[in-house]
């Protein structure tokens, strides 16, 4: 009896490890073996100069730095005779340092709402299309309210992997009152947007180890939010150049 227990205990353990490496080894040839061409994929360059205005860079803390793991970051406001101002930020990881998904998700839903910010909803729409390069690529869009004595925060961004844009998906909503309800509501909505960003790389069959970029935008809306949208698209075309790739379909 004692016996057939432990050939029992061997098969089941034999079980496990072929699913283990039959899950693991079919994971990676899904990514990997024979990969989804994209007809199209996206690769933003941002101007540091943009006629008319003045950049002024900010440094941006050791500490974000070493959350958002790269050094290839452009961080400053752009100005214009201290009446229109555009905050910019740009982030790209390349192949060796871009191993997660995460790294596309250091967004305002996430990093403006830990710091103190609130979203507001003016009724403006969760998603935008800002014309770029003949093309029409999808940016998320917020608005928040980042304090006292300040007009609030419009911000668009957007967000790629291998070229290929990732809508985390889901405005943070909900009224936190206590820093204990206001970290559930944030771990909460972190897990959707994690989810929702796997399952969009899943479907789509995107790498976790390819470039990744991220790019934001923001400005103050001090009268009509369709205005400062359109404003934003408009400056959008100037600060960022698209390169778009296309695949030659086969002959």
């Amino acid at each position: 009896m004692q016996t057939l227990g432990s050939r029992r205990r061997l098969v089941q353990v034999l079980l496990l490890f072929v699913l283990f490496l039959a899950s693991s080894v079919g994971s990676w040839a899904w990514f990997h073996i024979s990969p989804q061409k994209h007809q199209v994929s996206y690769h933003f360059k941002v101007q540091r100069q943009v006629a008319g205005y003045e950049f002024i860079p900010e440094i941006i803390a050791e500490e974000a730095v070493e959350i958002l793991a790269t050094t290839n970051l452009f961080n400053g406001r752009f100005v214009r005779e201290q009446r229109d101002r555009f905050t910019v930020f740009a982030g790209e990881w390349t192949g060796r340092d871009a191993r997660e998904m995460s790294v596309v998700q250091h967004t305002p839903d996430i990093c403006w709402v830990t710091v103190g910010a609130k979203p507001v909803d003016m009724g403006q729409p969760s998603v935008v299309e800002v014309p770029l390069a003949g093309e029409k690529v999808s940016f998320e869009c917020r608005v928040f309210n980042m304090g006292r004595d300040t007009v609030p925060e419009m911000t668009i961004w957007c967000a790629t992997a291998t070229g290929q844009v990732l809508m985390e998906g889901g405005r943070f909503s909900g009224e936190a009152t206590t820093e204990w309800e206001k970290t559930k509501l944030m771990n909460h909505h972190t897990r959707i947007r994690s989810m929702n960003t796997f399952i969009q790389a899943v479907k789509n069959r995107i790498p976790g180890d390819g470039s990744k970029q991220f790019v934001r935008l923001s400005t103050g809306v001090t009268g009509d939010w369709r205005v400062t949208l359109a404003q934003l698209k408009d400056f959008a075309r100037q600060w960022l150049e698209l390169e778009v790739t296309r695949q030659t379909p086969p002959t």
